[in-house]
């Protein structure tokens, strides 16, 4: 069933394609890592997660470069594990990025952090649950070894290990960032409605709002494609479509270097990377007033506060680079 059926040049292409677009997503992943060990004023709250996340996704897409095991029965069976482990694990730590965006932001919560080994245990143990119970169900798929879906008893654990909690997840990422959006866009409103001084800077912010939508767009382009080609597989599992198999392929192994740039590569990121490395900041591409236009809102999931170095909430008092904290009219 699915990749199985196809010829086997279309086999070679579809591993091929997996291993090129994993390659940038390992790059990404492994560049935000760097970041956390290289850089000790990014090891903040917020940014534990990115890296969690990050992990993840290295570990995910790192699984694709053991090729099509089909004939390796230990190999097939680690890459098999490895996939679903590690992109159950993923997609649980955006869940959890979410979650803390809006704890912070809409219900202002003080004590998130205090939620970071519980958020550990929860997701580390639903993902060793998810590749543990159907582990007899690995097998090679075409392509690359994961659940075989031959049976009906492959297709449920297909269903109830992956997909179900993978859209499970994306929902809520949907309504977390949505509440976030509308939240933010009712205080910049009351913000520009008393504050009239620079009349170009609403539509600045406003459109970096905006971006915060980015993170959940992600999860449902990375994933659309391959939940299609799955239900095709199902429905018609003796004709495949090589198509849906190729935007399957290349859109998941996007999953790691599409996280990167909308979580990872942040303002204080980039500052921290231009300045152990000047000639880097040669090659950005945005200009520095631009850059600045963007960064309250660009590190909306690492305020920092001034005086004693901690995550803040994001509608918090932050310096306005005058000695004095921003007033309500301008917390974001």
């Amino acid at each position: 069933m699915g990749a199985s059926e196809l010829g086997t040049s279309d086999q070679h292409t579809l591993t091929v394609v997996n291993q090129v677009f994993s390659g940038f997503s390992v790059c990404g992943s492994a560049l935000i890592i760097c970041s956390y060990v290289l850089f000790p004023s990014l090891r903040k709250f917020s940014y534990k997660l990115v890296l969690m996340l990050s992990i993840s996704d290295f570990g995910n897409q790192g699984c694709s470069f053991l090729g099509n095991p089909n004939h390796e029965q230990a190999l097939c069976a680690i890459q098999a594990v490895g996939i679903q482990f590690w992109s159950v694990a993923s997609f649980l730590w955006t869940g959890a990025i979410a979650y803390v965006l809006r704890s912070t932001v809409i219900d202002k919560r003080t004590d998130i952090e205090g939620t970071y080994r519980k958020m550990h245990v929860f997701i580390w143990a639903l993902s060793f649950g998810a590749a543990v119970i159907p582990s007899w169900a690995y097998a090679p798929t075409g392509a690359w070894c994961w659940i075989e879906g031959e049976d009906i008893g492959g297709k449920i654990m297909r269903f109830i290990f992956y997909y179900a909690p993978l859209w499970f997840v994306i929902g809520y990422n949907v309504f977390a960032y949505v509440s976030v959006i509308r939240y933010l866009r009712r205080v910049q409103l009351l913000a520009n409605s008393i504050n009239t001084n620079a009349d170009s800077q609403p539509r600045f912010e406003m459109k970096a709002i905006s971006r915060l939508g980015w993170y959940p767009c992600i999860l449902i382009f990375c994933h659309t494609f391959a939940t299609i080609n799955r239900i095709q597989n199902w429905v018609s599992p003796h004709n495949p479509s090589f198509v849906l198999f190729l935007l399957h392929t290349c859109t998941q192994s996007l999953t790691g270097f599409l996280n990167c740039v909308a979580y990872g590569l942040n303002h204080a990121v980039r500052s921290a990377w231009f300045e152990r490395f000047p000639f880097l900041k040669k090659l950005a591409v945005c200009g520095k007033g631009r850059e600045n236009k963007f960064h309250k809102f660009e590190n909306e999931m690492s305020v920092r506060g001034e005086d004693n170095g901690k995550d803040v909430p994001l509608d918090s008092p932050v310096d306005n680079g005058n000695g004095e904290g921003d007033g309500p009219d301008n917390k974001l």
